[in-house]
């Protein structure tokens, strides 16, 4: 499922993103991580403490374009994406959602989270971007431990962001 989202987001940030590519290598926005810097392990344990956490601390990490951040709380019920995808491949797929979800302000849509299949937690978040705004969902999940990880995200409607 995530790499479909993924080839998803690849295939709407290469139409939508019209910045022109003058090399073939991805280097990260000033402030955010090599992918070097991706390869260390964390200070902490992955993930987030709670549902709502998890959604803040993705965000948050997106709008200081820190690539290890947004990792360290991407994944699944079983484990970080980081510990099931290579590191080059992790880091076109964070940059891909840094462009789709870069934004100056964002909010929860709804106070509650919907719930979905197999515990997990379903969020709307308002973003804007300058003049745009959208909207989508963050959906997360907690691993056996407790500890939470944003999922899936919808980016679809986003792709306006991302020029």
């Amino acid at each position: 499922m995530i790499r479909k989202i993924i080839a998803a987001a690849v295939l709407m940030a290469s139409v939508a993103c019209t910045k022109k590519v003058v090399e073939t290598t991805i280097s990260p926005a000033p402030g955010s991580v090599s992918s070097a810097q991706l390869a260390k392990p964390l200070d902490g344990p992955a993930g987030a403490d709670s549902a709502r956490g998890a959604v803040r601390s993705f965000l948050a990490a997106v709008r200081a374009q820190d690539l290890r951040g947004m990792s360290a709380v991407w994944g699944d019920s079983k484990k970080p994406y980081s510990e099931v995808i290579k590191r080059d491949e992790l880091e076109k797929r964070l940059i891909v959602i840094q462009c789709l979800l870069g934004h100056d302000n964002w909010q929860f849509a709804e106070e509650r989270a919907r719930l979905v299949t197999g515990g997990r937690q379903e969020y709307l978040v308002n973003l804007q971007q300058k003049t745009l705004k959208g909207a989508t969902k963050f959906t997360v999940v907690a691993n056996p431990a407790g500890r939470w990880f944003v999922e899936d995200i919808d980016l679809a409607p986003l792709k306006d962001f991302c020029r």
